[in-house]
């Protein structure tokens, strides 16, 4: 009896533990924890004024989706816009990569320690997200999170909360 105590006790420590695994990315200048390694895109396009290159990492789940971009901004992009007007255009930006989703709410935020925005939306599906923004030095950071439930939220919500500068 005591035996099958002692194994009830572990086993359920083993599968906490499990289920607190995750993946730690740092990326400059952030630091982020996914779930479980998340896939890489990288990519460059040209502007009016210079190169904006970003790195892309996407992770889904059942029924979650997860991503963190960094783009390095060219310095005279950051001259002529505040970091409030990159943010919103980069909200519109992510509303536009989900057809149809709306914006249900947009404003200032703490992010990675910094000042930011975060911006709540909908899906025509249903589906929630969740998305925050923070400029670090010339890098503007997206952290994304979508869920279809209460339970894939939980999940979302603390791959957002892991945002942290480093």
């Amino acid at each position: 009896m005591r035996f099958k105590l002692v194994s009830t006790i572990f086993l359920s420590w083993l599968l906490s533990q499990l289920a607190l695994a995750q993946h730690d990315l740092e990326i400059s200048p952030v630091r982020a924890s996914f779930p479980d390694k998340p896939v890489l895109k990288t990519c460059s396009e040209s502007t009016m004024v210079g190169p904006v290159t970003s790195q892309n990492y996407t992770w889904r789940g059942k029924d979650f989706h997860l991503a963190l971009s960094t783009a390095q901004l060219p310095a005279l992009a950051l001259t002529f816009r505040s970091p409030d007007a990159l943010y919103k255009e980069a909200s519109e930006a992510l509303l536009k990569e989900h057809s149809g989703a709306q914006q249900v709410s947009f404003g200032p935020a703490s992010v990675a320690g910094q000042s930011g925005a975060e911006m709540r939306f909908k899906k025509n599906n249903g589906d929630q997200g969740k998305a925050r923004f923070v400029l670090i030095g010339e890098k503007l950071v997206v952290a994304e999170a979508l869920w279809s439930s209460p339970e894939s939220q939980a999940e979302a919500e603390r791959f957002l909360q892991s945002l942290a500068n480093h």
